[in-house]
């Protein structure tokens, strides 16, 4: 008898027949499809999804192994993959209206809302004809036709859908969230907020819901409850790209940009290629001083987008920031050409014309700005600060006050017009706009400073001291509060000037224009604390750092006793000069006792010095302060005019 050869394949596949019908290995698959379960059900999707893909290689007829691998995929925001997988279960089951829910949900993920929206339909006609009563699959399709409806902008069919999903599973957050979101896209928020609050209830791990809701609340001014929603929503899902940007943006507004930037950072890290990211972090870099750096995240901005007019305004404005206004100007025109409504972009096109001393322009762009956003504080903020860079003091009052009458926290309004009531000289005003400023921001030192100047002037030596003390208490390396601190306490007649110019002196890595100046200060205040040596410490070494001709090294050499006083005053060339060399004169006098001399140069300063100098203001203040202690009669002033004589 012949025995007939079975073919090798044939043998082959035969054993691979058995070898997968053995129990042995059903046991091993069952087992990594229970653990390809448990690891998507916690939510480990990652390791699931390698576990799924496994199964479906073994078994590719595992009808729930691959739903639950769609899902996974959606829930990995890998919305086409997860297509293929629903794709596959519907043709084998085509009555399974779950699946047409989840592939619906896909679809919506791509953009495809038509074919997502006849999804949703399907499922829905699959549940009536069931016999199982589905109510949370039935919510889950209407809420995928209001995700739909939302999509495409018809927000009140979306708000009928989560309606109806909400009734038939009142327990699911879902319907409240998208119906929360199609409310604040009708700019609801009132109404949007219980639905948010609701959804957080259902689920307060939900990072989605506190973003939105944190959305919702800034719109609402209520700004330190949607920071703290954002905070949250950021610690849930550090990778929730939009609650970052709010998040970042915010922080920008409240002007806490140096908080803002690793929110900005983390959005790009998450998608490098938004456009709007690059010109948000742009913004706020503009805003630190960092120019160049702005520039280039705004070059990367407009290369993604080059229609986005807000990336050329804020590159305007780090143009103007590095003082090439030609190129700002280029591109404000730009951001006007793309979007000729915009305020801001008009407002910073005119501080650009300004610099360029195209007064009559800037003033045009700015009358423009406030003509398209009569109700923006801004845009009158920023007109009052040309009309005071112009001199037009009363115009910038007016639109000071129009600013503050529209946002009254607006502090730099505050602060401006304190300065223009100052330099009217109108201190009670001046003193009066600061206190408002700090009262909104007590952590300003320069609103301190400015403070402290319209007190001195007025006198009051103790208030003044006390606010560039304040100054100095806020910011350690605030050189100017030095300056400031210890010309008052020497022209108070208290101590510590030579500590504040030991202090300035200490701070600056290279000499300045007020070195000399604050060696000045330090060599008087250490005088009249009766520390000769220390005096000629300071001004030795002023002389042997500085031009021995140039201003003020005349007063340096006189006050370490190496020129007379008459040379002095001779060697004093313009005006501002001669005011300064009869200040200093003066004061060097008051301190050897010579008050009556001193108050001739104090009087000639005044009278006949630079007017709008500090050396005048120094004298002026000085004489009110004598004048009120009466230590002593003052003579008259001489009728005669001229330089008094130099007495020593």
């Amino acid at each position: 008898m012949r025995i007939r050869r079975i073919p090798l394949l044939l043998l082959f596949a035969i054993g691979l027949v058995a070898v997968l019908t053995s129990p042995l290995y059903a046991q091993r698959l069952g087992d990594l499809r229970t653990d390809a379960i448990r690891l998507f059900e916690a939510g480990d999707y990652r390791s699931a999804l390698s576990q799924f893909d496994e199964v479906l290689t073994r078994k590719p007829r595992d009808l729930e192994a691959r739903s639950k691998r769609g899902i996974t995929y959606l829930r990995l925001n890998q919305p086409a993959q997860a297509v293929a997988d629903f794709d596959a279960v519907i043709r084998i089951t085509p009555w399974a209206y779950s699946a047409h829910i989840d592939r619906g949900i896909a679809r919506v993920m791509l953009g495809n809302y038509e074919e997502a929206r006849k999804d949703f339909d399907q499922s829905l006609s699959l549940l009536a004809i069931s016999f199982k009563r589905d109510s949370t699959s039935f919510a889950n399709a209407h809420c995928g036709l209001g995700q739909v409806a939302h999509r495409l902008g018809q927000d009140d069919v979306a708000i009928e859908q989560y309606g109806i999903a909400i009734r038939a599973n009142p327990s699911d957050p879902s319907g409240y969230l998208g119906r929360a979101e199609a409310l604040v896209s009708k700019k609801d928020f009132e109404h949007a907020l219980p639905d948010f609050d609701e959804a957080i209830r259902l689920n307060p791990r939900q990072s989605r819901a506190y973003a939105f809701r944190g959305d919702a609340l800034w719109q609402l001014g209520r700004l330190k409850a949607a920071l703290a929603d954002f905070d949250i929503a950021v610690q849930l899902d550090n990778d929730n790209e939009e609650a970052h940007s709010r998040r970042g943006s915010l922080l920008a507004q409240l002007g806490e940009n140096e908080r803002a930037l690793p929110d900005l950072d983390a959005v790009i890290r998450l998608d490098p290629r938004r456009a709007a990211a690059y010109k948000d972090r742009g913004g706020v870099l503009v805003r630190l001083g960092q120019y160049e750096r702005a520039i280039e995240d705004l070059n990367k901005s407009i290369a993604i987008d080059p229609r986005r007019a807000s990336a050329y305004q804020n590159r305007g404005a780090a143009y103007s920031g590095l003082a090439q206004y030609e190129k700002a100007v280029d591109d404000l025109n730009e951001a006007i050409h793309l979007d000729p409504a915009n305020p801001g972009a008009r407002t910073n096109l005119g501080l650009a014309l300004f610099a360029l001393g195209q007064y009559e322009r800037a003033l045009a762009e700015m009358n423009e700005a406030i003509r398209l956003a009569p109700n923006n504080s801004l845009v009158f903020l920023n007109r009052a600060g040309t009309y005071a860079r112009l001199g037009l003091l009363e115009r910038a009052i007016e639109d000071y006050n129009e600013a503050l009458r529209l946002d009254p926290r607006a502090i730099l309004a505050h602060v401006g017009l304190g300065k223009a009531h100052d330099s009217l000289g109108r201190r009670v005003q001046a003193i009066h706009s600061y206190d408002m400023a700090l009262q909104l921001n007590p952590s300003n030192a320069r609103v301190y400073t400015s403070r402290g100047n319209a007190r001195r002037a007025e006198g009051d030596w103790k208030g003044a001291i006390e606010d560039f003390s304040k100054a100095i208490e806020i910011n350690p390396k605030f050189a100017e509060a030095y300056v400031l601190r210890g010309w008052s306490l020497l022209c108070s007649d208290r101590d510590g000037a030579e500590a504040d110019a030991r202090a300035y002196l200490a701070l600056q890595e290279r000499p300045d224009s007020s070195t000399l100046y604050m060696s000045l200060l330090g060599a008087l205040g250490a005088r009249k604390a009766g520390n000769e040596t220390e005096a000629r410490v300071f001004l030795a070494g002023a002389l042997s750092s500085g031009n021995g001709s140039a201003w003020p090294s005349p007063v340096l050499r006189y006050m370490y006793r190496s020129l007379p006083a008459k040379a002095m005053l001779e060697a004093a060339g313009d005006d501002l000069q001669k005011t300064e060399a009869h200040v200093f004169l003066a004061l060097d006098l008051l301190q050897t006792g010579k008050r009556s001399w001193a108050v001739d140069h104090l009087r000639w300063a005044r009278d006949h010095g630079e007017a709008r100098s500090s050396s005048a203001d120094l004298a002026r203040v000085v004489l009110l302060s004598l004048e009120s202690n009466n230590r002593e009669a003052l003579p008259q002033a001489s009728a005669e005019s001229g330089t008094p004589t130099a007495r020593q």
